[in-house]
């Protein structure tokens, strides 16, 4: 059983522009009082869609545990070597990489 809380979400129209401004409030009330200088020509609020299916992909190969621990050796390894192929992450996140005392080198260009 789902409610909604506030705030709630509201499209708020102004004169002369044709598209709505998105706006957080508890009423309409409220929304009226955000605006300040202008005056809001339509407020309608926004309604939460129902919940999208979440698609599920089975981790692992076909038949694979669920319960079993990963295996990120292999994995941080497939995924360095694509960076490694791309020329390597930016000299920004490669700091913020050894921030975390994890050395990682720059990718000798050919």
């Amino acid at each position: 059983m789902t409610s909604e809380l506030p705030p709630y979400d509201y499209h708020v129209w102004f004169k002369g522009n044709k598209k709505p401004v998105r706006m957080f409030g508890f009423s309409e009330q409220h929304i009226k009082d955000q605006c300040e200088n202008k005056k809001p020509i339509k407020i309608k609020r926004l309604r939460e869609n129902k919940e999208k299916e979440i698609q599920i992909e089975r981790l692992g190969p076909k038949g694979a545990q669920v319960g079993r621990p990963a295996d990120y050796e292999p994995a941080f390894k497939i995924l360095r070597e694509w960076v490694d192929s791309q020329g390597g992450p930016p000299e920004s996140v490669r700091k913020a990489i050894r921030e975390h005392w994890v050395d990682y080198h720059r990718v000798k260009k050919k």
